[in-house]
């Protein structure tokens, strides 16, 4: 059996990391927890060990690892060999991160590159030991599930704010404003906030419906529309396809509350949507005052429909079917260009997208696609770039140019 090699008496090279988990907290609070580290470290007897370096994230929430840049910095410093540490010091577990995977990261850590975490709140306790392991598991336990516990109590009481009629929090739905009142109870004065149409943006609201309810239009087409529109004011654009399709589904706009209509989580640092079944949805269909009438919203709704239903049934055609019955949560995604995600518009810089054209038989009586990437921004109106660039012919140059900087010529 292989021996630990943790020996407190050595001078022992270290790093520490702090966190913030939003905007609105102390801003000294990651400056706090070096502070509780280095008393603790006095405390202890460790003053001959020796600091490194520090990192820190600035009201980033423990839940996305791979926004938290500080993180991300200090774990490619310790992989590339920049900084070579033994030990993490935090001043509470939880500040490494509130994930699931807290402990294969922290057994990775230590295997491949001899760095263990070590927190300020148990002294800086042997992981090594059977004492630190229970230790250990019983505080990712609870990083995780103190997560878990307040988003339970926020989600309780949104669920009581809006079956009262009030809103449950953050910016209100476009098209609408927040209004204060003021109301009395046990001898106190308690303020709270309704949802009311806002006069300016319930007009673009108004616009969008009305065209979409005359032309049958999808979302892109009505997105550029409004982008174009000289009677919608600039400073509301530029207005986006996913954006203009949430609005077109939201019953809100009828005065009808639904909630929640999904509900998510992080999984292998991914953020995952579920939708949440009707039976559980809270409906008030006098919530707020509608900004459409309810037979232009319907007749919208049952466009969308038929477009969706028909999405589907050509992806149908292309998806193997299967009888599982578990799916996985966080599958991730299966790219079928190589260079998906890597192409950026010259123009916006946005992310161009592979769009396939429809199938065709050559001479040869061979069926082909065309396949070019174009700049979603265009679509929507709020790009120039009408280019297409052909992804066959893409990604060769790409490859070529890629086997003539690892193998030059001569």
């Amino acid at each position: 059996m292989i021996r630990p090699q943790l020996d407190f008496r050595k001078p022992l090279n270290y790093i520490r990391y702090g966190r913030m988990s939003d905007p609105n907290q102390n801003p000294s609070s990651p400056d706090q927890q070096f502070n509780t580290i280095d008393l603790v470290l006095r405390r202890c007897g460790y003053q001959h060990w020796k600091n490194l370096a520090d990192y820190r994230d600035d009201g980033i929430s423990g839940r996305l690892l791979r926004k938290r840049l500080g993180y991300q910095n200090m774990l490619f410093d310790i992989k590339s060999g920049a900084i070579s540490p033994d030990v993490i010091l935090v001043d509470d577990i939880d500040r490494f991160g509130r994930v699931d995977d807290l402990k294969e990261i922290r057994r990775d850590l230590y295997n491949k590159y001899g760095v263990l975490i070590l927190d300020a709140k148990s002294n800086f306790g042997d992981p090594n030991t059977p004492q630190g392991r229970i230790y250990n598991s019983i505080e990712e336990i609870r990083a995780v599930e103190e997560g878990k516990t307040k988003a339970h109590r926020v989600f309780r009481g949104k669920r009581d704010a809006i079956s009262q009629g009030r809103w449950s929090g953050g910016k209100p739905p476009f098209g609408y404003q927040l209004e204060t009142r003021q109301e009395n109870a046990n001898g106190h004065s308690h303020s709270y906030s309704i949802i009311v149409p806002d006069p300016e943006t319930a007009n673009t609201i108004k616009l969008l419906f009305q065209k979409a309810d005359e032309t049958g239009w999808g979302q892109d087409r009505l997105c550029k529309f409004l982008n174009n529109h000289e009677d919608v004011p600039e400073h509301q654009k530029p207005f986006h396809g996913s954006t203009v399709g949430s609005w077109l589904d939201n019953e809100i706009y009828i005065g009808k509350m639904v909630w929640p209509k999904v509900t998510t989580d992080i999984i292998s640092d991914c953020r995952v949507i579920e939708k949440i079944p009707v039976e559980e949805q809270l409906c008030i269909d006098d919530y707020c005052t509608p900004i459409v009438e309810p037979d232009v919203f319907d007749r919208v709704r049952r466009i969308r429909k038929t477009r969706g239903k028909l999405r589907k049934a050509a992806l149908a055609k292309t998806t193997p079917k299967s009888d599982k019955q578990i799916k996985a949560p966080a599958p991730g995604m299966t790219l079928r260009y190589l260079l998906t995600g890597l192409v950026r518009c010259g123009h916006c810089n946005r992310s161009m997208v592979p769009s396939r054209g429809g199938s065709y038989v050559t001479k040869n009586n061979e069926t082909r696609e065309y396949t070019a990437y174009t700049c979603p921004g265009y679509k929507s109106g709020i790009c120039s770039n009408n280019k297409t660039i052909p992804e066959k012919w893409l990604r060769q140059m790409v490859i070529d140019a890629i086997k003539s900087r690892l193998f030059p010529s001569g």
